[in-house]
């Protein structure tokens, strides 16, 4: 069966990419900024680019989940800070790096037709 583009759903973003998606396109660039990170450093680089939107919880915590254990695009290393709080600190494996070459080919479609229709409706409503 043919992947149908579904352009019309309302929980896609930036066009055609679901928030899970960015989510993680987002996660790799992120660490090829810092070489690691934990849950609560992605939340904060992702309320830096936007006020309005951020991955719910369950997506970021999914996201990582995901990269790490089932695609092998992250390790993570537990660490335990205090008695009892657990921490995992995330960083990029070399699967992960191809991945994310992939995805800003991609993704920068999607990201260049988002930014043309939002520069014609500003400039048509707001000129």
């Amino acid at each position: 069966m043919a992947e149908e583009k579904n352009y019309k759903n309302p929980k896609k973003f930036a066009l055609n990419m679901t928030a899970a998606q960015f989510t993680k396109f987002y996660i790799l660039h992120l660490l090829h900024k810092r070489p690691t990170m934990i849950a609560e450093e992605f939340k904060s680089e992702f309320r830096n680019i936007s006020r309005n939107w951020q991955p719910a919880p369950s997506t970021l915590l999914n996201a990582l989940h995901e990269m790490s254990d089932d695609l092998g695009y992250l390790t993570k290393r537990k660490e335990i800070r205090g008695k009892r709080q657990v921490i995992y600190n995330y960083s990029v494996t070399k699967a992960g790096e191809d991945a994310f070459i992939l995805m800003k080919k991609q993704y920068k479609i999607l990201f260049d037709e988002q930014k043309q229709t939002i520069d014609k409706i500003l400039k048509e409503v707001y000129s």
